[in-house]
């Protein structure tokens, strides 16, 4: 499916920006808000989707706090590789990382529009010493080049590349080529990006204070696809934007919300949801590994309607995922 196709390569350019950010070739798999208007100077022009993590956030979180990073520096500890390559990089993940932005056009799968933005604190020679370094163990991997000043990493995985740059010592691009990466680091965060209008709008949902914020425009393209989906058929012409948040605080609250044209939609699609919801509720009741707990989620997570628009919404507390867990208890102590 070409809309798929549209999303995985956006979604590619992401990935690899992540990797290169996060220490130029590590990761296994300044600051920028989660979401609001901060967010468009950090937007490819013409940008349909976005995806705005706040680092910075999530690790002051209480919820972080309170084990959340021990467990973490665990993971990073546990990796030889990673443990080492952080510290030849000199970045803390805890302290130099800030935000991750990724954003694209999924209009054409021929011309894609991608741009994922890492701020943080970077110190430039000791990256640029690791990736001489990886160029030369792994020279289909990572190739280095240069334009004037500017360092540029060209990064290749599973035959998708994409160009990197520091356009200082707190910010990295990445695009899926070397002239619309040189293009970012002139004025990448000096001025708004010109955006979708209907993404515009869906940036004034949010207040700088998620975790994590994502916005979409469901473009014709997108329409189409859903169209031929008989669930989805009478609904897609009406759809507009997807929004949806994490906030990390205590606990992890999550909200998904489907904008659409008018309220007789709103009312169908909610309708959708709520069958959806109780076709899983059954489908997780006779399943001893996720069940008490997927029963717990799902019994939860609320959907709501409001004028337009649809909300699905869960909190997740300590106090859900341990009743959860002695229910799961309680039913393997009955099968003994």
């Amino acid at each position: 499916m070409q809309l798929a196709r549209i999303l995985r390569r956006t979604l590619q350019v992401g990935c690899l920006a992540v990797l290169l950010g996060a220490c130029l070739a590590f990761l296994p798999s300044a600051h920028a808000q989660g979401g609001g208007a901060d967010t468009e100077k950090w937007l490819v022009n013409d940008a349909e989707m976005f995806v705005a993590i706040n680092i910075k956030q999530m690790i002051g979180s209480e919820v972080m706090q309170k084990g959340g990073k021990e467990a973490l520096q665990g993971l990073i500890n546990g990796n030889p590789q990673a443990k080492a390559t952080l510290e030849a990089t000199g970045i803390d993940p805890f302290k130099d990382l800030h935000s991750i932005v990724i954003s694209g056009n999924v209009a054409s799968a021929k011309d894609v529009k991608a741009m994922v933005v890492v701020r943080g604190k970077f110190d430039l020679d000791k990256l640029h010493s690791l990736a001489e370094q990886v160029s030369k163990k792994h020279p289909g991997e990572l190739k280095l080049d240069k334009s004037d000043t500017t360092n540029l990493y060209q990064i290749k995985v599973n035959d998708q590349s994409s160009v990197a740059a520091f356009v200082d010592s707190s910010t990295l691009v990445m695009t899926p080529t070397k002239d619309t990466t040189l293009e970012a680091v002139k004025t990448l965060g000096k001025k708004t990006a010109r955006i979708n209008k209907d993404l515009k709008e869906a940036l004034t949902k949010f207040d700088g204070s998620e975790s994590l914020a994502m916005g979409l425009v469901v473009n014709e393209e997108m329409k189409k696809a859903l169209g031929k989906i008989p669930q989805t058929a009478e609904l897609a012409p009406k759809l507009q934007t997807v929004t949806g948040s994490v906030k990390l605080t205590d606990a992890a609250t999550t909200s998904l919300t489907v904008n659409t044209e008018d309220a007789k939609a709103a009312a169908k699609l909610e309708m959708v949801l709520k069958q959806l919801k109780s076709l899983a509720e059954l489908m997780v009741l006779n399943n001893e590994e996720v069940g008490p707990i997927a029963s717990k989620v799902l019994e939860q997570t609320k959907i709501t309607i409001t004028k337009n628009s649809v909300t699905l919404s869960l909190k997740v507390t300590k106090d859900l995922i341990e009743n959860a867990k002695k229910g799961k208890d309680k039913d393997k102590d009955k099968d003994k």
